[in-house]
């Protein structure tokens, strides 16, 4: 990207960013045809420094540079390695981007620079504040100077970027947070838990290989959770009722109440370690299986029958 040109430059010459239009939007072309030229956090970040330090004096549409402040903050992250929603710029909340890594960490950021203290801090509340330079806020915020040396670091080693995300989280998921603080751990003392622990076992990602080792070493009960959520996601009772014809089916004591599937969820968490990526998910009284996992897990299952079948004849 040639030092001449900058986002202030280019806000300029689009006269305002917009999100009307769709594809022809001067949002999408801002986007599209500059920010994606940015493969590295450090032109991105020199590119918000000069954005910031022409602010006051900036004789354009003001509101269109504060709106480049916050895209510039999202390319900033997808090239850290998150995935981005790059959000509506009339949103009521002043969400300005929500980055994700895998199904495990969604962050809902707001980038503002020209807002009233009051406005700051009532953002705050439901998103991460990313601010110009340190505020006394009496909410959670950070700066554009600290994330950038973040994303700096994160971009010069191997990383994982759910480690970044869990510093960055607003709730308290203390689960996710720990299980980062785990991967950092394994990474700065990779020998000597290599002694102990098979280092396959500590990837984040299970393999297909890995997947199906696994789910041979479980109980019943915990297989049939698996394979009836390979199926389709349900609530608690339906779940119940799909692991109880699994049992029966396959020769196994029946569940008597949905309150068996929390030791279940416990004893693949118990598995999992903090360290694996989680194959169970429950959102509000649904569960569902990773996506990314439905598939190998729905192979397993029918391999599982085949076997079944072939031992009992």
């Amino acid at each position: 990207m040639p030092a001449e040109i900058t986002a202030v430059d280019v806000v300029r010459i689009l006269g305002t960013l917009s999100d009307e239009g769709g594809d022809r939007s001067s949002r999408n072309r801002f986007i599209h045809g500059y920010l994606t030229k940015y493969d590295r956090p450090e032109p991105v970040l020199a590119d918000i420094e000069n954005l910031l330090a022409s602010y006051h004096g900036f004789g354009g549409d003001i509101e269109s540079l504060e709106r480049a402040y916050g895209d510039l903050l999202n390319r900033l992250a997808e090239v850290a390695g998150f995935s981005v929603d790059y959000i509506k710029y009339s949103g009521r909340e002043k969400i300005t981007g929500i980055w994700k890594v895998n199904e495990s960490f969604e962050i809902r950021v707001s980038a503002i620079i020209g807002k009233s203290f009051e406005e700051a801090k009532g953002i705050a509340r439901n998103a991460l504040l990313i601010l110009p330079q340190e505020l006394e806020l009496g909410r959670p915020f950070v700066t554009v100077k600290r994330l950038g040396e973040l994303f700096t670091m994160v971009s010069q080693i191997e990383l994982p970027v759910s480690s970044v995300a869990s510093i960055l989280m607003t709730d308290d998921d203390y689960d996710k947070r720990i299980a980062s603080f785990m991967e950092l751990i394994f990474l700065a003392f990779r020998k000597e838990l290599s002694r102990k622990v098979q280092p396959s076992s500590l990837k984040r990602e299970w393999e297909s290989n890995e997947l199906n080792d696994f789910i041979k070493s479980l109980k019943l009960p915990t297989v049939g959770m698996l394979f009836a959520l390979s199926e389709s996601p349900c609530n608690g009772e339906e779940l119940v009722e799909r692991i109880n014809h699994f049992l029966e089916k396959a020769g196994g004591e029946r569940l008597k109440s949905p309150m068996a599937l929390g030791a279940i969820m416990g004893a693949l968490s118990k598995h999992y370690s903090g360290i694996k990526e989680e194959l169970v998910l429950r959102e509000g009284k649904s569960y569902r299986v990773a996506e990314k996992y439905r598939e190998s897990i729905s192979e397993i299952k029918t391999r599982f029958w085949r076997r079944f079948q072939e031992d009992n004849r």
